[in-house]
């Protein structure tokens, strides 16, 4: 009965594993407390860094967020809106979001935000981290 709950463990937690390498960071940034636009660049699709996606997924650490507007521009030039809720809490992430046409590669992201700061405190950012999924 041990060895069949230790197998069963092993395999629950390769299954984890694989899950979590799917997802590779692309880029990360910080929200001020004004409502700013920041547009990312990454890198070409050939090294490590960036691969081809099929989802988008956003995580918000340290503060909450307003998110106006995602954008994403791909490779060869075409862009695409992304819906992703408007308020984000501290620690929350967005479900994937699909990115259409296939795997394609990301070449920039544009995020229109504000974080919502309370206080005096104008070097506290929230950070914005996202994620993409083969």
């Amino acid at each position: 009965m041990k060895t069949l709950l230790k197998l069963l463990f092993l395999v629950a937690l390769t299954l984890n594993v694989a899950s979590a390498n799917d997802r590779t960071l692309l880029a990360t940034t910080s929200i001020n407390d004004l409502k700013e636009r920041d547009v990312l660049k990454l890198s070409n699709c050939e090294g490590n860094r960036n691969a081809k996606t099929t989802h988008l997924k956003i995580k918000v650490n340290r503060y909450r967020i307003d998110l106006y507007k995602l954008k994403v521009t791909f490779q060869n030039g075409d862009t695409q809106e992304l819906y992703a809720r408007k308020h984000f809490k501290k620690g929350s992430t967005s479900e994937w979001l699909e990115l259409v046409g296939g795997p394609r590669c990301v070449r920039k992201i544009s995020i229109t935000a504000d974080a919502d700061i309370f206080g005096l405190g104008l070097r506290k950012k929230a950070h914005v981290s996202f994620y993409g999924k083969k």
